[in-house]
């Protein structure tokens, strides 16, 4: 500075306006400093506090240098973050972990200790504490009848000692002890009365023995039959009397056919129920007629002024051959409709897909889709390429389709004759 000075002098300029501009041209005290610290450190440089959220900047010093002008420090910092550890394990109830010189256990589990300087990089360590523990309590509760025995860790509990708690040295995981407690729920044999009417000849057989007309009354014990799976005490009175409800025969029919139930009494019914219900308004219809597309079974129960209840049943099963009929021979100079070949069929086929007519040989000589029954107009006329087929013998070949969407076909021979 003094040589500078020395040269403004001697360039006759010291206080002139070019020397004031040679002046302002002088460096300032420049610093830098680049330096580590922790998160949880700050750094205060001139009226400036520099910590992780503002780690860098420029910091002006007026009249700090040497020779009076201003000093510039140029901070640039870096600031490390602690490192932390999650402490999660697993021990036994009765178990202590020490952390950072702080216990803990069972009453104290959760928790964060601070290491001071612990990282690696000098700064602060931080351990997050979350312990878990072995269930080693375990309840067992269940339900016995009266005269069982249940055997837990070698002790007998039954109705007359049906709680304790057992120990188990090293039972539970990780060689923890194992606490169970005990608690039984002790039944009685539940008693009940069964009561029934019941037709003549109806027979009931009860824990293998037998009640009708002539034995009438009984106490039977029936091994693990409450719903408990204890013993249950039955006591047996039936009443007999008269009446009778009959549905009729179990029946086979053909798809499509119609059938009516028309059901018999000795009685005046009281109510009616069906099962499945049956196609009518009235659930308590008495008579019906249905179309089953498969095999059915309808079941009455009916009540008496008595509350004698009879039941019967009607299994109606339904058979997949259908009826289709084709004529065996047919004259196309016959008099209509005798002179067309045409398949009829029953109710249960609503459509003639495909119909084929082949001669000996195999060739076609008809062949027509989307037909339906009991239509000559829709059958061959026995003309084949615009003449009159030969005499002789034909095979036909048809698919059919149900009232349900299933098919099936049908195959025969028909001669065709003069």
């Amino acid at each position: 500075m003094l040589r500078l000075i020395k040269t403004m002098l001697a360039a006759g300029c010291l206080f002139c306006t070019t020397c004031a501009a040679f002046a302002t041209r002088i460096p300032l005290d420049t610093a830098y400093l680049n330096n580590t610290y922790c998160s949880n450190q700050s750094l205060l440089i001139g009226n400036q506090i520099f910590d992780p959220s503002s780690p860098s900047g420029t910091v002006i010093l007026p009249g700090a240098s040497s020779d009076g002008t201003d000093s510039v420090i140029i901070v640039s910092l870096k600031f490390l973050q602690p490192a932390e550890i999650n402490l999660n394990t697993t021990i036994c109830v009765g178990d202590t972990v020490w952390v950072n010189g702080t216990a803990y256990h069972a009453n104290f589990y959760l928790g964060e200790e601070t290491v001071e300087g612990g990282a690696s990089n000098g700064c602060d360590s931080i351990i997050h504490i979350n312990l878990g523990f072995y269930p080693t309590v375990s309840d067992f509760q269940a339900t016995i009848c009266e005269g069982d025995t249940i055997l837990i860790n070698g002790t007998p509990y039954h109705a007359f000692h049906p709680a304790g708690v057992e120990m188990i040295p090293g039972g539970a995981a990780a060689g923890c002890d194992s606490i169970i407690r005990v608690e039984l729920e002790v039944l009685t044999p539940p008693f009940s009365i069964y009561t029934d009417t019941l037709c003549p000849d109806d027979v009931l057989i009860i824990n293998g023995r037998r009640y009708d007309q002539n034995n009438r009354t009984g106490l039977e014990i029936l091994p693990g039959a409450a719903s408990t799976g204890c013993d249950s005490l039955v006591n047996i009175n039936l009443i007999f009397r008269q009446p009778w409800v009959y549905l009729g025969e179990d029946v086979e029919i053909v798809k499509g056919d119609s059938l009516c139930i028309n059901p018999e009494y000795s009685l005046v019914p009281q109510s009616i129920q069906w099962a499945p219900q049956p196609p009518c308004a009235d659930p308590d219809c008495a008579s019906f007629c249905v179309m089953p597309l498969s095999n059915i079974a309808y079941t009455i129960e009916v009540t008496d002024i008595d509350g004698c209840v009879l039941t019967d049943d009607i299994r109606i099963t339904v058979s997949n051959d259908n009826r289709v009929y084709a004529p065996n021979v047919f004259n196309p100079d016959a008099e209509w409709p005798n002179n067309r070949f045409f398949l009829s069929a029953d109710r249960g086929v609503s459509l003639i897909r495909r119909l084929l007519v082949t001669d000996r040989w195999g060739g076609l000589v008809f062949e027509r889709d989307s037909l339906f029954p009991d239509d000559p107009t829709s059958g061959w006329d026995g003309f084949w390429r615009g003449k009159v087929a030969q005499t002789g013998v034909y095979t036909y070949w048809a698919e059919l389709e149900r009232v349900d969407g299933s098919t099936f076909t049908k195959s025969g021979t028909v001669s065709l004759i003069r």
